[in-house]
């Protein structure tokens, strides 16, 4: 994961939003609002003591971490990302706690490296969406996984049926700029209407599919979470030159009187959660 290169323009790492301190707080914070829901997708797919998992793309490693202590010492995690920054930092936060079960790797997850049938399980959060080719990544970690091995998937399903209530122009262009920004860097926003497909002719079987989203409000912390993300990225998608200045100026102000507005609310972008078994 690199600094914030410009959308539109190929990234040295998959992960495009930066490994600044701002984009780390926004992290946990989303961590934080959709932990319940993680942990249920761990619960179907039986991840518990003992257990050898890997957290594909795992960020800074909020997730790593919660599923260090769910397998707890007899078990293992590790934890993948290609930013130097977010592992050396879960590194030292796993050694603070005493997690010495929990290990950091700086890599792309496009060149894995997995010894075949080492891990029970694997967990892979909004990393799909950001890579050109997932079926790859998808192949390696179903090879490292035993047979039975679960595997956790979660992404997104549909990004143009993300909507502003009571809905505004000036968001809509902004959606429209967002998907193009991932298109133009190799990544899907719809990816998660392909994983399943995917994950079955690397040779599992699909235990479920949960659907996975939540309303965000104004004065609520769950509309912190695409606050965060549209006044963060949207200056970025001026520079690209996907939006004008003046797009964003009507962005920020409609954004902002939906935030007074008594009945608004936000419809995210559908998102899917993959369990699948390793045959």
């Amino acid at each position: 994961m690199n600094l914030s290169p410009s959308p539109g323009h190929p990234p040295e790492s998959p992960y495009w939003l930066g490994t600044e301190p701002d984009e780390i707080r926004r992290l946990a914070a989303q961590h934080r609002l959709w932990a319940d829901l993680a942990h249920d997708l761990w619960d179907r797919a039986g991840f518990g003591p003992g257990d050898r998992l890997l957290d594909l793309g795992c960020g800074p490693g909020f997730a790593a971490l919660e599923l260090a202590e769910r397998v707890g010492p007899s078990g293992s995690v590790l934890a993948v990302d290609a930013s130097v920054r977010f592992t050396k930092a879960l590194d030292l936060e796993a050694r603070r706690r005493g997690l010495a079960h929990l290990a950091a790797r700086a890599n792309r997850v496009e060149a894995l490296g997995l010894k075949p049938g080492s891990l029970d399980g694997a967990f892979a959060r909004w990393i799909f969406c950001f890579l050109p080719a997932p079926a790859p990544v998808v192949e390696c970690v179903v090879a490292g996984l035993r047979p039975g091995g679960r595997l956790v998937v979660w992404d997104y399903l549909n990004y143009f049926a993300t909507a502003l209530h009571p809905p505004g122009p000036a968001f809509n262009r902004v959606v429209a700029a967002v998907h193009e920004s991932w298109r133009r860097s190799g990544g899907d926003l719809n990816v998660g209407e392909r994983l399943p497909g995917l994950i079955a002719a690397a040779g599992c079987r699909i235990l479920d599919l949960v659907p996975l989203t939540r309303f965000p409000r104004p004065r609520t912390p769950l509309w912190e979470w695409p606050t965060g993300f549209f006044f963060g990225y949207v200056p970025r998608l001026v520079e690209a030159g996907l939006l004008t200045d003046a797009e964003r100026l009507a962005f920020e102000s409609e954004w902002r009187e939906r935030e007074a507005h008594p009945g608004a609310f936000l419809s995210p972008p559908p998102m899917v959660g993959i369990v699948a078994e390793k045959r």
